[in-house]
Order: structure tokens, then C-alpha cells, then sequence
């Protein structure tokens, strides 16, 4: 079904709506999502994320000395 066609069905089924609750919570769930609430931050979901890092990983990559400042 394309996101067109799953717009209409969305639209006609919300105009014979007649209960109340589901009607604020759609109602919620738009405002929610105009205001662009990201979800909340939940420290560590990345743990284990990465496996490897290649020993050389600080060095600088060939051909690019020119490019480091300095010190």
C-alpha cells in the first residue's frame, strides 16, 4: 500500500471516529510529534557498540603529514 493511499484510509477512518479517548490520544500523538520531541538520552545505549580498533587508528594516514599541525 503506498504512504498515499495509507494517508486516505488514516483520514477516513479518523472522520467516522467516534470515541473520545482514541481521538485525544491521536490528537496527543500529533502534537507530540509537531513539537519534535526528540526521545530521551539514555546513557550507555552504545556500550559494546564498537568491537575493534585497529591499533594504528591515532596515527596519521599516509600522505597527509602535510596537512598536521606542528607543535
Amino acid at each position: 500500500m503506498s504512504t498515499e493511499a495509507k494517508k486516505i484510509e488514516l483520514i477516513m477512518w479518523i472522520s467516522v471516529l467516534n470515541d473520545k479517548s482514541i481521538l485525544e490520544g491521536l490528537l496527543a500523538l500529533k502534537q507530540k510529534t509537531a513539537q519534535g520531541q526528540k526521545p530521551e538520552r539514555q546513557a550507555g545505549w552504545a556500550k559494546d557498540l564498537i568491537l575493534y580498533v585497529a591499533p594504528d587508528f591515532d596515527d596519521t594516514p599516509v600522505g597527509f603529514e602535510d596537512y598536521i599541525r606542528q607543535a
